[in-house]
């Protein structure tokens, strides 16, 4: 036996020996390549064995998974809409309005509603749960009255550290309006009934004459006006807005405050001379004060102003 014939047989024990050593290997779930490949790696010494090598760094480079080259653009799309965030809509069929849920005739619904109320943001839904104390279902009137109350006490203390602030910093303008803003929130969460809500507004009333004093502008008085309204003062809302008429003889939120505490007395003629106004000098109302004008004078009267 010749030294060529001894070399070629080793070369084929060796190549043999690596290609069960692969098998082995990929039997343990080490080798990450496929299977079918192995038999052909077995029909080609060297060349066989270095290709399964090759195709097993790059799966491992790939994260341990064969892609084919024309989906690897898809790959890369799906991977990245995988990745956009979706609301969890699982309980969104449950899901109805507080206003639905107050009259659907479901006790159970309602009364789950309420609670979810209590433990997020009651703050938000004030007016409703206003309503909602006057509901047929005794536990919802209970837990309405118990988020009433949690909302209460937290825009009391609120209110009462901006009372104190200003107190101590009357002439503070910063102080002035954190105190003014904390009222008007509270007078418009509904939170006080009765003599102490008049109270308070009395109060509210005093913060914006003076503010009105500091900086007269034409927003503080309208909104002066609008809260000595709401307290049946007409004389005292009416002085306001005359004053404010000979500062600004053109602002239109004022012609409209003129306008609607001549219908809150009841005052057609002086509602119809006013409105003559606001058309014969073309004052300016922005698209909610023209709406208003479209009521009083008629759609066709309107359209021509």
């Amino acid at each position: 036996m010749g030294s060529t014939t001894i070399a070629a047989l080793i070369i084929i024990a060796v190549h043999l020996l690596v290609c069960m050593t692969l098998c082995l290997l990929h039997h343990v779930g080490v080798l990450k390549v496929d299977g079918l490949l192995l038999p052909f790696m077995a029909l080609i010494p060297l060349w066989g064995p270095l290709s399964v090598a090759l195709m097993h760094s790059r799966a491992v480079l790939r994260g341990g998974r064969r892609i084919p080259a024309g989906l690897q653009e898809l790959k890369v799309e799906d991977q990245e809409q995988r990745n956009i965030l979706v609301d969890d809509r699982t309980d969104y069929a449950n899901t109805v309005p507080l206003e639905e849920a107050l009259i659907v005739d479901n006790p159970r619904q309602r009364r789950n509603l309420m609670l979810s109320i209590l433990n997020e943001n009651p703050g938000q839904y004030a007016n409703l749960l206003s309503q909602a104390r006057l509901n047929e279902d005794v536990e919802v009137v209970h837990y309405a009255a118990t988020a009433m109350a949690q909302i209460s006490a937290k825009e009391d203390i609120a209110l009462q550290q901006r009372m104190e602030e200003y107190e101590r910093n009357r002439d503070s303008d910063e102080a002035l309006d954190r105190y003014r803003e904390a009222l008007e929130h509270y007078l418009e969460s509904s939170m006080e009934q009765g003599y102490a809500r008049t109270l308070q507004m009395r109060r509210y009333t005093d913060l914006l004459a003076e503010r009105l004093k500091r900086h007269n502008d034409y927003r503080t008085v309208c909104s002066l006006a609008k809260t000595q309204m709401d307290l049946g003062s007409f004389d005292a809302a009416s002085r306001t807005i005359e004053a404010a008429l000979s500062a600004w003889p053109r602002q239109g939120d004022v012609w409209l405050m003129k306008l609607r505490l001549e219908a809150a007395r009841h005052d057609g003629e002086a509602v119809q001379r006013t409105v003559r106004h606001i058309k014969d000098d073309h004052i300016y109302l922005g698209g909610r004060g023209h709406d208003i004008l479209r009521f009083w004078l008629g759609d066709k009267e309107a359209g021509r102003a």
